[in-house]
């Protein structure tokens, strides 16, 4: 393998590389050099316009909820980011990052759209929360549980021997869901 490989691959994950890169495809495009797609820069205000339409229609107070993973496990201003926070107060910065990383990558994951009709009551508040933030909850709730690791003394991980004791009832379960209450997708989201 070439040595460089390394470098470059470093380079490449920079913002100056990010940007010089985007900057370089955007120029293409705005020329009709791109296979895929182009760019009409005519076309701009239009888009705009329909973007404000959109927001004004669906959000008319201008409320538009959050889309962060982050700021999904936060809603309700409920602060469950300082719980965790708490539960992992004797862990070092790199065991509480690798815990953060967990529960992110599985609550993302298990986040396909919940459907119109799916909610999910926080048993800790009683607040109801559907879709994405609904997700986002309950997957919070259950990683917190240990739900997704198979060692009861770290339960605040996600681990292949945890994930392999999940299965449809159990997942159903944990995300509260009956024939009055589905889940769109439930079962592919058992096999990721």
């Amino acid at each position: 393998m070439n040595k460089k490989i390394p470098e470059i691959i470093t380079y490449l994950r920079t913002p100056q590389a990010i940007r010089e890169k985007c900057d370089r495809i955007f120029n293409l495009a705005c020329q009709d050099k791109l296979n895929n797609f182009r760019v009409d820069l005519t076309q701009l205000d239009k888009c705009a316009d329909y973007v404000i339409d959109v927001i004004l229609e669906q959000y008319p107070k201008l409320d538009i909820p959050f889309h962060s993973r982050w700021q999904h496990f936060q809603v309700g201003d409920v602060p469950r980011l300082a719980e965790l926070d708490q539960i992992l107060a004797g862990l070092t910065p790199v065991e509480k990052a690798k815990v953060k990383f967990d529960l992110a990558i599985i609550s993302v994951l298990l986040d396909a759209g919940a459907g119109a009709n799916w909610q999910y009551t926080e048993p800790e508040t009683g607040l109801i929360f559907s879709r994405s933030e609904g997700l986002a909850v309950c997957s919070f709730r259950l990683f917190c549980q240990g739900f997704f690791s198979s060692n009861p003394d770290f339960p605040w991980q996600t681990d292949t021997r945890g994930l392999s004791q999940i299965d449809v009832q159990t997942l159903a379960q944990g995300f509260q869901v009956s024939p009055e209450n589905p889940l769109v997708g439930l079962e592919g989201r058992l096999k990721l």
